[in-house]
């Protein structure tokens, strides 16, 4: 029910908000001052936060106590990644990427297929990479993930093994699923190929340690590229993880770690994002957070977020927040009605696009009828007015929210979304006063996958 205030209440919400926006400004003072010397004054924008439906929620005490902790959670995170602990805040300045670049050059060149074999971590960044960005011209790229046999086999009947390459991803190099994938396709190609084109296709990832992909790798002589000991999955979207189906659907991995740096050396914004989520979750009881990309190639990014933030942040009852994704404008016509009448346990971050590529205008025409004011409008601005026309009710029936917007969607923007999203999840852990590197409950889950396998528990 939308809600309608005294004059009283208005004043002393704008009272509020106005003590907040001063309290921020100095806090952003403050943080930048000790962050001047890192900045690039050569690198565009690739990305504005606007936190202000956020912040209305919080007193200007719950604030102070907020970055009070945060101070204490960043200096802890700090130590860590001197330490060497923490490995992801390297990705974006790692050289030395010229063999990366002239093994997928040459698998664009010789192939029509990349099948790319991995789970969770090992394929969600990339697989959002390439939805957003994949150059149609490139070889058609599959992600697998589950081993179905249905899906599989369909799969197998309709590509060319003798046009094909695979890059086998996991850490460990010991991942279940994505070994029994593996061990068909492997025997097939092996079978259809010669013993020297073997060596060009099938590139293995996984970290630099005696594990099973290692010893198939030396066996075999293939390509090997390395997951860094301090990156975990869930954070190696800019690792060769991620990298190399990149490179082989032709995005640019410089434009990347560029936009990655950007964020990196400009980090105040990804620091408050992680310290609001976790005083929305802690002081506003929102448990629940939904990413709201109004951008339909960004789907497949909602569901690295989840993965991200989910097995990061859930370490315990009152650790937990819930992640879950929409898009926009379709979910307008199915979740909105929950978002805003619903449970209010929830708060929001929308993703806009300020510049598309394409530009297509709705003609000039009879048929329009009744529907005469949208002639020679352009599509984007529909669904520029459906995002403001979403921002105007949440606001109304009184839900926080933020607005991350984009210049365009390339892969600039996509390596700063990418790594604003990884550095909020790390200082929100530290927040939490857990660790948001490991993933214990998920072990257990594959221990006994192992255990009724081999007890031939399973029929």
């Amino acid at each position: 029910m939308i809600i309608h205030k005294s004059i009283y209440e208005i004043l002393s919400i704008e009272t509020k908000r106005l003590k907040n926006k001063i309290f921020i400004f100095k806090e952003f003072l403050i943080d930048n001052s000790a962050l001047s010397f890192n900045t690039s004054p050569n690198m565009n924008e690739p990305l504005t936060l606007d936190f202000s439906k956020l912040t209305d929620q919080f007193s200007t005490v719950q604030l102070h106590t907020l970055f009070k902790k945060r101070e204490v959670a960043k200096k802890n995170f700090k130590q860590k990644i001197e330490l060497g602990e923490i490995g992801f805040s390297k990705l974006p300045y790692q050289k030395n990427l010229s063999e990366l670049k002239k093994v997928a050059k040459k698998i664009s060149q010789t192939c029509d297929t990349l099948l790319v074999i991995g789970i969770g971590g090992s394929s969600l960044g990339a697989k959002a990479a390439l939805h957003a960005l994949k150059n149609s011209k490139t070889p058609k790229i599959y992600f697998l993930e589950n081993p179905n046999p249905d899906t599989l086999n369909h799969l197998l009947e309709t590509i060319d093994l003798k046009k094909t390459a695979i890059n086998v991803i996991s850490k460990s190099g010991s991942t279940l699923e994505t070994l029994s994938i593996f061990f068909i396709i492997f025997e097939k190609l092996k079978n259809t190929i010669s013993p020297k084109e073997l060596k060009e296709r099938v590139i293995v990832t996984t970290e630099p340690k005696e594990n099973f992909l290692n010893t198939i790798a030396k066996e075999y002589s293939l390509p090997l590229f390395p997951i860094p000991f301090n990156v975990g999955g869930r954070y190696s979207v800019l690792s060769p993880v991620g990298l190399f189906p990149m490179l082989v659907a032709g995005i640019s991995i410089d434009d990347l770690l560029e936009g990655a740096q950007w964020v990196d050396q400009h980090n105040h914004d990804a620091y408050f994002y992680g310290t609001l989520a976790y005083g929305a979750h802690r002081l506003l009881k929102k448990p629940l957070t939904v990413l709201f990309p109004y951008d339909e190639r960004l789907s497949t990014l909602g569901d690295w977020f989840c993965q991200l933030w989910a097995e990061s942040l859930a370490k315990s009852d009152s650790s937990g927040p819930t992640p879950l994704k929409a898009i926009g404008t379709q979910d307008q016509h199915s979740l909105l009605q929950l978002f805003l009448q619903g449970p209010q346990d929830k708060w929001y971050t929308l993703i806009t696009l300020e510049k598309h590529e394409h530009h297509l205008n709705i003609p000039n025409s009879p048929i329009l009828k009744n529907f005469s004011y949208l002639k020679n409008i352009p599509l984007e601005n529909i669904l520029k007015a459906e995002e403001k026309a979403t921002e105007k009710s949440l606001t109304e029936f009184e839900n926080p929210f933020c607005r991350i917007s984009l210049p365009e969607l390339s892969a600039y923007t996509l390596g700063a979304l990418f790594y604003h999203f990884e550095l909020a999840t790390a200082i929100s852990g530290f927040l939490y006063e857990i660790n948001p590197f490991d993933q214990p409950a998920v072990e257990n889950g594959k221990k006994w996958a192992i255990e009724f396998l081999q007890n031939k528990q399973v029929r």
